[in-house]
């Protein structure tokens, strides 16, 4: 059982409470990335470009993780 505390293949509350915060985080930067681009002078563009996509594969892996998450303690 990867990943799993006990047996019954719980997480630890802290464990989601810390991916929760990532997301609130992560979401913040891609947004402020993403509004970077829009409103920026076009110097930096790649930068903020790069960043979002990084920051954006970051936010996916921690959504999976809360969402597998779910599901397993509902069974």
């Amino acid at each position: 059982m990867m990943g799993t505390v006990n047996g019954h293949g719980q997480q630890p509350r802290w464990r989601k409470t810390w991916s929760m915060v990532q997301v609130g985080v992560l979401s913040a930067a891609v947004i402020a990335c993403i509004v970077m681009l829009i409103v920026g002078d076009g110097t930096l563009d790649r930068v903020y470009a790069v960043a979002a996509v990084f920051f954006g594969i970051a936010l996916l892996g921690h959504i999976t993780f809360l969402v597998i998450t779910a599901r397993a303690e509902r069974r």
